[in-house]
């Protein structure tokens, strides 16, 4: 998909990039090998364009091709850095960060107040791509403000505005369930509000509340992942954008993971 986008400098928004695609300039190849396809005003500053999306695109420069493209069109980037994504989401009381929960190509992973939370910033370090649920109005200012040296990945999917455009409203456990991702009975029903309750009881001494207060947690790491695909291919469709769908992962490949922690608490 983001051989096909062109919404990469002034001028060229959402109707210019279909004019292009609907003469069948679908690539930037497509561009270069036609020498444009809009006007001479136009035209040269897009071949300018994505003669540097290319080459950032050839070095991997996540933070390149993401400051040339509307926040809103970001969710393109997904199939070019998957392999780099860091899936993310975080528990607090109040203010206060008490965990929070990642999956990335090292598995999955939980930092925990009390235990290893600085640790956190130094994980995501190899990242370009983040994946949250409304992580653009919580989770990212969250850690901003409890990590004051932390920068996000230069490439942020909040699934919320994703989701949100393609006529989804409501929250991530809503979107389980309209795509049949259903939890263990323990762990259905539960919100925000019992994670704060199991992280004070955990907090009274209760290891059977940290060890679901963890599972909660990672559960949405593991959701994330999923949804993210499902979000670009529907997104894809709807759109009718030039792009194949993308393989949705399945939980279980990480479920097993997922568990082995939790009983190592």
């Amino acid at each position: 998909m983001i051989r096909s986008t062109f919404q990469l400098t002034g001028g060229i928004g959402p109707y210019r990039e279909r004019q292009l695609w609907s003469q069948g300039v679908l690539t930037w190849d497509d561009l270069v090998s036609r020498g444009g396809g809009l006007s001479p005003r136009l035209d040269g500053r897009l071949l300018e364009a994505v003669e540097r999306a290319g080459r950032a695109l050839a070095s991997g420069d996540a933070a390149a091709l993401s400051a040339m493209m509307p926040v809103r069109e970001r969710f393109r980037l997904y199939p070019t850095f998957a392999e780099e994504a860091g899936f993310l989401d975080v528990e607090a009381d109040g203010e206060m960060v008490t965990a929070v929960g990642v999956l990335d190509r090292l598995g999955p992973r939980l930092f925990l107040r009390g235990r290893d939370l600085d640790a956190f910033p130094a994980a995501t370090a190899g990242w370009k791509l983040l994946v949250t649920f409304n992580g653009a109005s919580f989770d990212v200012p969250v850690l901003r403000r409890a990590f004051p040296g932390w920068r996000p990945p230069p490439v942020h999917v909040d699934l919320r505005q994703v989701f949100g455009r393609a006529g989804h409203r409501g929250g991530l456990k809503l979107l389980e369930e309209e795509f049949g991702m259903s939890r263990p009975p323990h762990l259905a029903g539960l919100s925000g509000r019992d994670a704060v309750e199991l992280w004070r009881r955990h907090l009274a001494g209760d290891g059977d509340a940290l060890r679901l207060f963890a599972e909660y947690n990672l559960y949405d790491t593991v959701s994330l992942r999923a949804l993210v695909a499902l979000g670009y291919n529907r997104l894809v469709e709807r759109l009718r954008l030039p792009a194949e769908p993308i393989p949705v992962s399945h939980r279980g490949d990480v479920l097993y993971d997922v568990t082995r922690l939790v009983l190592s608490l």
